[in-house]
């Protein structure tokens, strides 16, 4: 069994979120996937933001976190707090 050490190669390896091969993040080194797992109260860091603002798969990452009940973690820029504030909908138009 291999030992992926990039984001990358997990993202090939994964047949469920082919979005994820156009991801703004795909070029990480998978010690780098914190960098959108902050603590709570904590904001995503402008590095991180910068990454997901100007991402193709921003949309579907957002999507996927909704329909995946995804708890932790932003996804598409949108912090866990604010994914249970506001719809989908609400959330795919503040990035629009």
């Amino acid at each position: 069994m291999s030992n992926p050490s990039d984001l990358g190669t997990l993202i090939e390896q994964s047949r469920e979120t082919p979005w994820l091969r156009d991801a703004a993040c795909a070029d990480l080194g998978i010690d780098q996937i914190d960098l959108f797992f902050v603590d709570a109260g904590k904001s995503l860091s402008r590095e991180a933001l910068a990454i997901c603002e100007r991402c193709p798969a921003r949309v579907a990452c957002i999507t996927h976190a909704y329909e995946s009940d995804i708890a932790g973690g932003y996804f598409g820029g949108i912090s866990p707090s604010k994914r249970r504030k506001i719809s989908l909908e609400e959330a795919l138009a503040s990035i629009a």
